[in-house]
């Protein structure tokens, strides 16, 4: 597959809020599906896809240094090795490269996805040139395993303009989503017009849409950088991507690309009753109690807790038999 975006981004630098107490032991990046976690199985869907550098940017914490060196620890290259041991000959000599970006928080300022992706181009890694911009907490896997992932079916349409995924919603979940207003499609994409960060129920009122930038994947052309110190301060007081994309769309053309729920289905870790509930799916449930059964005490306990709130009577009794 001929890709003209040669480098990617993950952005990992997030608390992890909403999957607590689970993220107060390890950050969502190294969350699992299955037995493996979120940064190893999007990592995969760059290398799949033709990227082969790849920068992970995670958050220096000091506070929490423990939490904060899992990610580091991860990326070293005879941990890559052992976690990808199909890749070792490429990893060996460089033509995969995975490498660490570091964000650091400074107390009052506002933070968000975009200050986090701003880490890549301020340290060089990138400079005038597109890329694949995705969160370290979903995951876009195709229903069918033989078939190319979300992301391959994506690049094939990225023809130098920004092109970030989309979904469709119920009116009332709007306002906690990136409302996309569009143009009619055309062939199998929309052209934005203007995205709005967790628009208020009275602006959806005004101007309604049933489309959202979802799905946490963005690649995003070598333009950005023009606008990407320009992007004002935005919904809770965060810098969004979404709101940079605004920017673009409303200057130059940007397209969005609908998530196929018949071919593709996401796996979202930043909410823990979601994150249960995924690892429950068949495929996933058998590699998950084995995670389960190797994780320490801590770990152990949150994930057995989660499945007594948010799983079944059967689920709960064949992981402790796996685990006792």
């Amino acid at each position: 597959m001929l890709n003209s975006i040669k480098k990617g981004i993950i952005l990992a630098a997030g608390d992890g809020t909403r999957s607590r107490p689970l993220t107060f032991y390890m950050p969502k990046a190294m969350m699992p599906l299955g037995n493996d976690p979120m940064i190893k199985l999007i990592s995969y869907q760059m290398i799949n896809a033709g990227i082969r550098d790849i920068m992970v940017i995670s958050k220096n914490d000091e506070k929490a240094k423990q939490l904060s060196e899992q990610i580091p620890d991860y990326l070293k290259k005879e941990n890559l090795i052992r976690s990808m041991p199909e890749y070792r000959k490429e990893i060996e000599n460089g033509k995969i490269n995975i490498s660490l970006g570091t964000f650091n928080q400074e107390a009052e300022k506002p933070v968000g996805t975009l200050e986090t992706l701003k880490v890549a181009y301020n340290n060089g890694f990138l400079r005038d040139e597109p890329c694949v911009t995705m969160f370290s907490d979903s995951i876009i896997q195709s229903k069918d395993r033989n078939k190319g992932s979300f992301l391959e079916n994506i690049l094939l349409r990225y023809k130098g303009d920004t092109l970030v995924s989309l979904e469709f919603n119920k009116s009332q979940d709007m306002v906690r989503k990136s409302a996309a207003y569009v143009s009619q499609p055309l062939d199998d994409l929309y052209r934005l017009n203007k995205v709005v960060e967790k628009p208020s129920l009275e602006y959806l009122n005004k101007d309604p849409t049933n489309l959202s930038v979802a799905g946490g994947i963005y690649l995003l052309s070598e333009s950005v950088q023009d606008n990407i110190n320009k992007v004002k301060i935005g919904a809770n007081s965060e810098y969004h991507i979404t709101d940079l994309v605004d920017m673009e769309a409303r200057e130059k053309a940007v397209y969005g690309y609908p998530i196929d729920t018949n071919r593709f289905k996401s796996y979202d870790v930043g909410n823990f009753r979601v994150f249960i509930k995924n690892n429950l799916e068949e495929g996933y449930r058998e590699p998950f109690f084995t995670y389960t059964k190797n994780s320490n005490d801590a770990v152990k306990t949150i994930l057995v807790g989660g499945i007594v709130l948010n799983g079944s009577k059967n689920d709960l009794e064949d992981m402790l038999k796996i685990i006792s």
